[in-house]
């Protein structure tokens, strides 16, 4: 038997691994990952207009490389067999290359290692006319506006210059090129949150001079977001840690903009689901990993409050098919029925409160309690269908009354029940047509409405206690709420 070498046409190939899908988010985001695995403190951006000819370079304060290690660095797959640290964010060895030059036709690799500085650089158009692998050697780009060479310290910068039609800088207006550098800004706060707020080793990250700050996706600092329990799942080298949260409704946030900021990049739809970590970086930021058995879960309006991390050893890349990118994942089966369980659970409750503005419902399973829900949920013939609770204090006096009293309330409650515009509202509420309401705002009206209500149905028990039962019936709040209705109630008994 002989053998011959096929080597690949250098130029070709390159074509071909520039087309592997990086945004410029994700191409960004896996300079940084190299950064970090270089015990980096502090990676500066510069993304500059250049008059339309947009180039960028990304400075870290690392280790640095020697040229030994720049060599292999700069080469496609790297060292095989080489084993990655337990910080190491790489993957592929393919990761630098591929994201720089998906997004230019050159790039240059300028580091320095123990005093001595070392360059290489990758140009496109000289690989397709000389046919070879071939790089540049001590070669350094052209100064930029934020960052430079490391000179006096260790250090690396990675400059991606002569942009074209496959990266996404190229052909931008003024306006439309700074829009992309806020899209950078925001996907970093995200993906690299863990790091950015010390929950992993803390480092800082600056485009353009401005400091990223961290977004966390569980927004696990607001009172109202609702953690369901951590835990692991799996055995093994399988074994995951998994925690699922329920996020907070938006009546609970203190104005528009702040709830808008909470929905993240692509906003709430789209950042519903698993969050999957890979040493502490986030690698699928929103998806339900094709889970929710026979019919795969969509990214529903009901369900966008749900959101639930995934924490991975590196040891499990294989099993999670972490590809190139490092933006996509699947589970293995082994854990897919677990997995799909938790997730299910965590729609259910999300629904609940995503459902917030119809007040308390109770489901046929719950008993009753003290405060009777306004709502009750029962299923008919495979059918969901929601009622006004007639054992509700204020329904129930309402119905007390004398037999045409009681028979106009009973055609009102009916008439109520079937008419309630169901689709209008959802189509509002999916459309962000409704805004949030203030939980202070005081409205004349329902101040009344409150106070007959308290009137009528307190009993034995103190007009406070009967309104803090309402107001949280009616998911109500606000001390100026609380103190009108009670004022008016004094003033009326006088």
């Amino acid at each position: 038997m002989k053998t011959i070498e096929i080597a690949p046409h250098a130029g070709a190939l390159l074509k071909s691994l520039r087309g592997f899908g990086y945004s410029p988010e994700t191409a960004l985001a896996d300079l940084i990952d190299n950064s970090i695995s270089a015990g980096a403190d502090h990676v500066e951006l510069s993304i500059d207009w250049n008059e339309g000819n947009p180039r960028i370079g990304v400075r870290d304060d690392g280790k640095g490389m020697t040229f030994e290690v720049l060599e292999n660095g700069m080469r496609f797959g790297g060292d095989e067999g080489v084993e990655r640290g337990a910080h190491d964010l790489g993957r592929f060895g393919l990761g630098m290359k591929t994201a720089s030059l998906s997004q230019c036709q050159r790039l240059t690799v300028v580091s320095r290692h123990d005093g001595i500085t070392s360059s290489m650089c990758w140009d496109i158009e000289k690989v397709r006319s000389s046919r070879s692998w071939c790089v540049e050697t001590d070669t350094l780009p052209d100064a930029f506006e934020y960052v430079d060479a490391p000179k006096d310290a260790d250090g690396t910068l990675v400059a991606l210059e002569r942009m074209d039609e496959l990266g996404g800088f190229f052909g931008l207006d003024k306006e439309g090129f700074f829009a992309k550098i806020r899209d950078v800004r925001d996907h970093f706060a995200m993906v690299f949150h863990r790091f950015l707020d010390g929950d992993a080793r803390r480092i800082r990250i600056t485009i353009n001079g401005r400091p990223v700050a961290a977004w966390d996706p569980m927004l696990r600092t607001h009172p109202a977001t609702r953690p369901l329990g951590a835990g692991r799942i799996g055995s093994g080298a399988l074994a995951v840690q998994v925690s699922p949260f329920v996020l907070p409704h938006r009546d609970r946030f203190a104005n528009e903009n702040e709830f808008t900021a909470a929905g993240g990049p692509g906003g709430w739809a789209e950042r519903q689901g698993f969050y999957v970590y890979r040493a502490k970086r986030l690698v699928v930021a929103g998806s339900w990993l094709g889970l929710g058995g026979h019919r795969e879960w969509t990214k529903d309006e009901s369900s966008r409050l749900a959101r639930i991390s995934i924490d991975l050893p590196q040891s499990a890349d294989a099993q999670w098919r972490i590809d190139v990118r490092k933006a996509r994942a699947r589970p293995p089966a082994a854990l897919r029925a677990r997995l799909s369980a938790l997730g299910g659970q965590c729609r259910e409750r999300a629904r609940e409160v995503f459902a917030w503005r119809g007040g308390q419902i109770r489901s046929p399973a719950q008993k009753k309690d003290a405060e009777a829900a306004i709502w009750n949920e029962e299923h008919r013939s495979g059918k969901r269908r929601y009622r006004i609770n007639r054992e509700h204090p204020v329904i129930a006096q309402l119905l007390a009354g004398d037999a045409a009293t009681k028979r106009l309330a009973r055609t009102a409650i009916t008439l109520i029940e079937r008419s309630v515009p169901v689709e209008r509202i959802w189509l509002d509420i999916s459309e962000n047509v409704e805004a949030a309401s203030s939980p202070e705002a005081v409205d004349g009206l329902l101040v009344d409405d409150l106070v007959t209500a308290i009137q009528n149905t307190r009993g034995s028990r103190s007009p406070g206690e009967v309104l803090e039962g309402l107001l949280r019936t009616l998911r109500l709040d606000g001390p100026e709420l609380k103190k009108a209705v009670l004022a008016k109630l004094e003033t009326a008994d006088e």
